[in-house]
């Protein structure tokens, strides 16, 4: 690997981060105080070429590579992780997983207007019961002649209320199991296919989540993407790349906390100098610095690995278990650091500690990627 950007990748590293700065910056604390995620972020990273740059050409991306995709979510989640990643989250896991599954029809129908940001595409897996237990899915899709009737409830999913097209993972048959789960398509304004914002939230309060909720909504079969019995299986292209997503993005969000903090410690006058100068501060400076770059190169391992097509399974958990914990640890410390400031929407370190508590959560929790991880390495499963 070589550890030299390119000038490619310098340059959209650039771009991203004075986007950050010039169209996410000045209306987010505002935003996140009315709990409101502003639609025009989509359009404007549309016409900038970063809303969809992992994706191929012929459906509207840019078709580059995933290190050049990943230091792009790097630098804009320097501003906001949560409004990134509502932005974003369309070309990014419901689109991947289209383009593997999909057929050549929907591909062309939704692939080109959602990675142009022209319309909205969400995801829905999780449910009132199921999160990391896919098994759990009670979402039912029964067959009647051409048709799919479905009935159930997603919770927690992105951009869920705002959406125009809804790719969701029902249960077929509940007797197969995790085999009998099969993917749908639905457009907004189908009957019997409702959504509710999700208001309220501690963290991601800029971004936009909603509850979805079928009631004997009826899709036509050519809506089922990919065979039945392969929902999870299709899907993982897409969770892989929510993973890179949220460890990249769990850098920028860290490294904005770290230039708040050092440029807070040289200004902040306590005990007759600056508090950088005090040796406590310094140590956690050092800590925090140290740990963003050990999370920022694990996360560009790993884009390396995908690009190149190289099995890095526990290498994806490496980078997403760590730089989210990272980012959480350092908002805090860098919240800490700012004392009562920190506690306060003036500063970014509060927004920014808000956004780590879910950024933990979302793409598999801590828990279920120490999981995978000691299963690569033992080899032995800890739960069938």
């Amino acid at each position: 690997m070589d550890f030299e950007l390119t000038e490619e990748q310098r340059m959209f590293k650039e771009m991203a981060r004075k986007f950050a700065e010039q169209e996410i910056l000045p209306s987010l604390k505002e935003n996140e105080r009315q709990e409101i995620f502003d639609l025009g972020i989509i359009k404007k990273l549309a016409s900038q070429g970063l809303l969809a740059p992992h994706m191929p050409k012929e459906y509207g991306g840019l078709g580059l590579d995933y290190v050049t995709s990943a230091l792009i979510w790097e630098a804009l989640c320097m501003a906001s992780l949560s409004i990134t990643q509502a932005a974003v989250s369309g070309p990014i896991q419901p689109a991947t997983n289209l383009l593997d599954a999909g057929s050549d029809e929907q591909k062309n129908k939704y692939l080109p207007p959602v990675c142009k940001g022209e319309k909205i595409m969400s995801g829905a897996v999780v449910e009132p019961t199921a999160g990391s237990d896919s098994s759990m899915i009670e979402t039912s899709a029964v067959r009647s002649g051409n048709h799919w009737i479905i009935n159930g409830t997603k919770i927690f999913i992105t951009n869920g209320e705002i959406a125009d097209v809804v790719l969701f993972i029902a249960q077929t048959d509940k007797s197969k199991g995790l085999k009998g789960l099969a993917t749908f398509l639905v457009e907004k304004g189908t009957p019997g296919f409702s959504s509710t914002p999700q208001k309220g939230k501690i963290s991601w309060r800029g971004g936009s989540e909603g509850t979805l909720r079928f009631t004997d909504m009826e899709i036509p079969v050519e809506n089922q993407v990919g065979e039945s019995g392969r929902a999870l299986r299709d899907a993982l292209r897409g969770i892989d790349t929510a993973r890179l997503f949220l460890a990249a993005g769990a850098v920028g969000l860290a490294q904005s906390c770290l230039d708040s903090s050092i440029k807070y410690a040289k200004e902040r006058v306590q005990f007759g100098k600056p508090i950088g100068g005090h040796q406590l501060i310094q140590e956690i400076i050092a800590d925090m610095a140290t740990k963003i770059e050990a999370a920022r190169w694990l996360a560009y391992r790993v884009a390396y690995l995908k690009t190149r097509g190289i099995r890095h399974i526990k290498e994806m958990s490496y980078a997403k278990y760590f730089a989210t914990e990272t980012a959480l640890w350092v908002a805090s410390q860098a919240v800490k650091i700012h004392g009562s400031f920190g506690t306060i929407d003036d500063y970014p370190v509060g927004h920014h500690y808000q956004d780590a508590i879910t950024a933990t959560i979302l793409g598999g929790t801590a828990q279920m990627h120490q999981l995978t991880i000691g299963q690569q390495l033992l080899e032995m499963a800890a739960f069938k």
